[in-house]
């Protein structure tokens, strides 16, 4: 999936789910997007990476922070389909 086909919450959710279960080498169906990031054992460092890959991905600028104000990848998938 290359960014420019990005439109909606659920191809950055299906990212998301994908990064994060490659990351802890877990299968995608054992993420759930409305588990906060931290629950997933995600620190500062892990959530400013994936934030930096996510902007990388989506070919945009994304605030470090956002991660935090939109905690679940569900939330943070809709905002940023919507923004």
């Amino acid at each position: 999936m290359n960014p420019q086909s990005v439109s909606s919450a659920s191809d950055i959710e299906n990212w998301l789910v994908s990064y994060i279960a490659q990351l802890l080498e877990i299968e995608p169906q054992e993420i759930d997007s409305q588990t906060p990031f931290e629950r997933y054992g995600l620190d500062s460092s892990a959530m400013v990476v994936l934030s930096g890959d996510l902007q990388e991905w989506l070919g945009r600028k994304l605030d470090p922070t956002l991660l935090y104000e939109y905690p679940t990848i569900e939330t943070l998938a809709n905002y940023l389909a919507n923004s």
